[in-house]
C-alpha cells in the first residue's frame, strides 16, 4: 500500500530552507520521511494479513450458516412426513372402525381391560 501523503517537514513538499539550520532541518525531516516509510512498511504486511483473516472468518460464517440451512431444513422436511403419517394413520384408523365397528369396540374394551389390569395397586 503505497502512501503518497506529504508528512510536516517532507523535503518533498518544496521546503527549500537554504540557510546555516537547512542542513540540519533537512536531516530531520528525511529521517522523519524514513521512519514514515519504515512504519508503512511495517503496516502493509499487517493490513494484507487482517483482509486475509477476515476474509477467511467470513468464508467459515458463510459455511456455518450454510450448514445451518441445510439442517433446519431437513428438519422442517422430518417433522412434515412425521405429521403426514399421523394425518394417515388416523385416516386409516378412521376407516378400519368404520368397516368393521364391532371389531372395534371388542379392541377397545380389550385394550381398557389391559391397561387398568397394568395401572391396578
Amino acid at each position: 500500500m503505497e502512501h503518497t501523503t506529504s508528512y510536516p517537514g517532507d523535503p518533498s513538499a518544496g521546503n527549500t530552507n537554504t540557510t546555516d539550520g537547512g542542513a540540519l532541518k533537512r536531516g530531520v525531516e528525511s529521517a522523519g520521511s524514513a521512519l514514515h516509510s519504515s512504519i508503512d512498511k511495517m503496516v502493509d504486511p499487517a493490513i494484507d494479513t487482517v483482509a486475509r483473516v477476515t476474509s477467511v472468518a467470513h468464508d467459515a460464517v458463510n459455511r456455518l450458516s450454510s450448514g445451518a440451512t441445510h439442517m433446519a431444513d431437513r428438519v422442517s422436511e422430518q417433522a412434515t412426513r412425521a405429521s403426514e403419517a399421523s394425518g394417515r394413520a388416523v385416516e386409516y384408523s378412521k376407516s378400519w372402525i368404520q368397516d368393521k365397528p364391532l371389531e372395534a369396540v371388542g379392541m377397545a374394551l380389550a385394550l381398557g381391560f389391559i391397561i387398568g389390569r397394568l395401572t391396578a395397586h
